[in-house]
């Protein structure tokens, strides 16, 4: 298997690298900072200290998140924190990214920034997104594959899948 032309077998860092990955219930560091935490994520990453100050400021306004930098996690609502693991899983800029459930926990004009978001970040990413609600996948996917115990039962774009 390969992710963004790296084997999983022999480049298995490299691979890895390329991912970004958003939980449903992503785990956060609730006695930092925003702005430390996504620091931490970034050098995890690789990125050097000049390029991780770029990229914060890159993920954070692209999570909307800018006003609760200097925050600690523990004081954020429920959607704060849920863009923050959004800031955290794009920090690093990767080619791939995984979603799971990317609206939860978001207020309905959250959830419409979210989806600009991801809209925007299709022209140069492959994004996968994990949802149980058809509204946010005919909102976000351009494809959908359903699998039902481990198997794939239907693979179409919405509006054909929506007909069936």
């Amino acid at each position: 298997m390969v992710i963004a032309g790296q084997s999983i077998l022999s480049r298995r860092t490299a691979a890895q690298m390329s991912l970004g990955y958003l939980a449903e219930g992503a785990p956060l560091y609730l006695d930092l900072s925003v702005r430390a935490f996504l620091r931490f994520l970034a050098r995890t990453h690789g990125l050097s200290a000049a390029k991780a100050k770029t990229a914060i400021e890159r993920a954070a306004a692209d999570a909307r998140i800018e006003d609760v930098l200097g925050r600690p996690i523990e004081t954020l609502s429920k959607g704060y924190r849920r863009r923050v693991a959004l800031a955290g899983a794009i920090v690093h800029d990767p080619p791939v990214l995984i979603l799971d459930e990317p609206t939860d926990g978001l207020d309905p004009n959250q959830k419409i920034a979210m989806r600009a978001l991801i809209a925007r970040m299709t022209a140069d990413k492959a994004i996968l997104i994990s949802t149980h609600q058809l509204d946010e996948v005919e909102a976000m996917c351009a494809r959908v594959i359903v699998i039902d115990r481990g198997q794939i039962v239907a693979d179409a774009a919405p509006a054909a899948l929506a007909a069936t």
